[in-house]
C-alpha cells in the first residue's frame, strides 16, 4: 500500500477513488435505506401484524438459530473479505479483482450482504421481510449491473472475458467456461 495515496484527498471517498472503477453515487445510501426498510418490516411483522409467529412454530428455535447463524457468519465473512480486498490497497491506476472469492462470483460483497439478509430471514421467518428481501435482491442486481457497466468502460475486453468466465451471483460447481487462449 502506498501511504502517500492513502493520505491523498482524492482517495478519501471510496465512491470517487481514482484507483477503483467506481460505484453508483447513491449505492451506499440505497443499501442503508434497504436494510432500514428490512428492519422496519421485521418490527412491523413482529409487533403489529404477527404473521411470523405461526411460521416460527413450524421450525424449532434451535434449528432456525443454527441455520441463521451459519448464513449470517458466512455472508458477513464474504462481504468483509471482499471489502478488505477492494478497499485496503491504494494504487495509482484502476485494477480488476479476479482472485479469491472474486474468481468464483463477480460481486462477493453484494452476495455476502444478501446472504446476511437471508440468514436473518431464516431466523425471523417474516413474510413481510421476505418481500423486502426480494426488493433487496433486485436492488443489489441493479447496483451490480451499474458497476459492471463502469468496469466495462475502464477495462473493456478484459472485463468481458472475466464476465464470461465468472458468474455474477452463483458460483459454478464445475467450471465449464471456455479457457482463454494464450
Amino acid at each position: 500500500m502506498e501511504q502517500k495515496l492513502k493520505n491523498d484527498p482524492r482517495y478519501q471517498n471510496h465512491e470517487s477513488r481514482p484507483d477503483l472503477a467506481g460505484e453508483h453515487p447513491q449505492g451506499d445510501r440505497l443499501q442503508v435505506f434497504g436494510f432500514v426498510l428490512y428492519v422496519i418490516a421485521i418490527l412491523v411483522d413482529q409487533f403489529y401484524l404477527g404473521w411470523a409467529f405461526w411460521l416460527r412454530d413450524l421450525v424449532p428455535f434451535g434449528v432456525r438459530l443454527t441455520v441463521s447463524l451459519i448464513f449470517i457468519v458466512f455472508g458477513g465473512f464474504l462481504s468483509l473479505f471482499g471489502i478488505h480486498s477492494v478497499f485496503s490497497e491504494y494504487t495509482k491506476v484502476p485494477r480488476m479483482y479476479t482472485t479469491g472469492f472474486f474468481s468464483r462470483v463477480r460481486h462477493p460483497i453484494y452476495l455476502g450482504a444478501l446472504i446476511v439478509y437471508f440468514g436473518l430471514l431464516v431466523f425471523i421467518m417474516s413474510p413481510l421481510a421476505f418481500l423486502i428481501f426480494i426488493a433487496a435482491i433486485l436492488l443489489y442486481d441493479w447496483l451490480a449491473r451499474d458497476e459492471e457497466a463502469r468496469m466495462l468502460k475502464i477495462f473493456g475486453e478484459s472485463y468481458k472475458i472475466y464476465m464470461r468466465q465468472v458468474p455474477r451471483w452463483l458460483p459454478r460447481i464445475i467450471n465449464i467456461s471456455p479457457k482463454s487462449k494464450r
